[in-house]
């Protein structure tokens, strides 16, 4: 199955938010846990805390900031993916959060930037 351009992007970006993560000392779990029409970039554990990284990479701003991608709608669809997959692993006590990952190449002469938003969606409505 041939990858669309999208497609080949999010997997360039979650490889390099992976290693970005891994050399921070997390070490990985599983990459693009799907459940139902919902999907995990990335799954890491840190200290005993596990860690659902949303990972967004943007090679131009076009379509604006890559953080703002981050609706209540999607927010709500990882949470559901969480609960399914702390069920399925029998991980129910554990302490997690989930974080997302912006990974932007703008300019093909320099590297990639991070940016590392921590503990999605522990905010008042």
């Amino acid at each position: 199955m041939t990858k669309t351009y999208r497609q080949r992007i999010g997997q360039w970006g979650e490889d390099i938010a992976l290693r970005w993560l891994e050399n921070k000392g997390y070490e990985f779990i599983q990459r693009n846990f799907k459940h139902q029409n919902d999907e995990i970039d990335l799954i890491m554990i840190k200290d005993g805390v596990y860690f659902f990284v949303e990972v967004k990479t943007r090679r131009n701003d076009h379509y604006g900031l890559a953080e703002y991608a981050m609706t209540k709608k999607k927010l709500n669809a990882l949470f559901r993916c969480i609960d399914h997959y702390l069920f399925e692993q029998k991980l129910e006590d554990v302490e997690w959060q989930l974080d997302l990952i912006v990974v932007e190449k703008f300019d093909k002469n320099k590297e990639a930037e991070i940016l590392h938003f921590e503990r999605l969606g522990l905010f008042d409505d």
